[in-house]
């Protein structure tokens, strides 16, 4: 199983959910490709600026090569408001495929 997950993060709130979820995913067993969206803000933070150096954009050939693609904006993961633990579940289930 291949997992994609995507995030768009400014502060890191996101990045920590979506890197639980590809714990979870990297759990059951399956193949991950963590990608932060390109974001738009002029702001400066340390977190902002760390993660524009440490992660690319997505890309086609990530979405060819995925089986299961998770997406985390907002807080969320794939629309809903989860702890870190229940990310990292619900990763392990999609890399399990049972979601």
């Amino acid at each position: 199983m291949n997992v994609l997950v995507i995030f768009s993060s400014c502060t890191g709130a996101t990045e920590a959910l979506a890197l639980a979820a590809a714990v979870g995913a990297v759990q059951a067993r399956a193949n991950i490709r963590l990608r932060r969206l390109p974001d738009q803000s002029s702001e400066n933070g340390d977190d902002l600026i760390r993660m524009r150096r440490e992660y690319v954009p997505p890309a086609q050939r990530d979405t060819v090569w995925a089986d299961a693609v998770l997406i985390a904006m907002n807080r969320k993961v794939c629309g809903l408001a989860l702890d870190p633990d229940q990310a990292t579940a619900l990763g392990r289930n999609v890399g399990l495929n049972r979601v």
